[in-house]
């Protein structure tokens, strides 16, 4: 039912010679915010309002959360100029901070503002979370560390829980029509590693054979 009621909204926006999105393949009328929004832009607003009621250590782990996520949804590669550590500095310290973003005693440096302007000019727009390649992207890019290692379990369930926080926000806002992360753990849980074994705590030759001894010498209790 669900399936024939979206096939028969499609074909009436068809009959009614409705622009498409090239990308989605849904009428521009249904997508028109998230189309004209890029996820930078929604991304800041997001933190203007997430910003006053978080703690430090809120703050922190969101910029780190949305400058991944950023980073995973430029639509090109960064210009050979750009430091990868820098432009990810500035959208952490700058783009997703609050204060440091607007604080009039202290401008945005030169060189931090021309790569978050280079950012804002090639983001995809809100409407790429509406293609599973991009979701995947995002998602393997929050569960990865810079050196492609797979980060830790307590990262990725920190990372998913921020990044459904913002998902929420943009279908309250209409940029988005429903929450496009995946809905089970999957591959965005990372695997636990086994606590190592501290040597300390193990018995060694001498101990274990009085012990031993002690067992043996214990009196015998019941039938065999």
């Amino acid at each position: 039912m669900v399936a024939d009621d979206e096939r028969s909204k499609l074909m009436s926006a068809h009959r009614e010679r409705k622009p498409f999105d090239v990308e989605t393949g849904r009428p521009i009328a249904r997508t028109a915010k998230a189309v004209d929004v890029n996820w930078f832009d929604f991304a800041v607003k997001y933190v203007n309002w997430k910003w006053p009621r978080a703690s430090g250590n809120t703050r922190k782990n969101m910029a780190k959360a949305l400058t991944t996520a950023t980073v995973a949804l430029l639509r090109t590669p960064l210009p050979a100029h750009f430091e990868p550590v820098k432009v990810r500095t500035a959208l952490r310290e700058y783009a997703f901070n609050g204060k440091r973003r607007i604080d009039p005693d202290k401008p945005v440096p030169a060189e931090v503002q021309t790569i978050l302007d280079w950012v804002q000019r090639n983001v995809l727009p809100m409407s790429a979370w509406e293609k599973t390649e991009t979701v995947d992207k995002v998602v393997t890019a929050l569960g990865t560390l810079l050196d492609g290692t797979a980060a830790a379990a307590s990262s990725v369930v920190r990372n998913d829980r921020i990044m459904n926080l913002v998902m929420g926000y943009a279908i309250r806002h209409n940029y988005l029509k429903a929450n496009p992360l995946p809905k089970g753990k999957g591959e965005r849980t990372a695997s636990r590693v086994a606590p190592a074994v501290d040597k300390r705590c193990l018995l060694n030759r001498d101990l274990v054979a009085k012990v031993l001894d002690w067992i043996g010498g214990r009196p015998r209790r019941g039938s065999l």
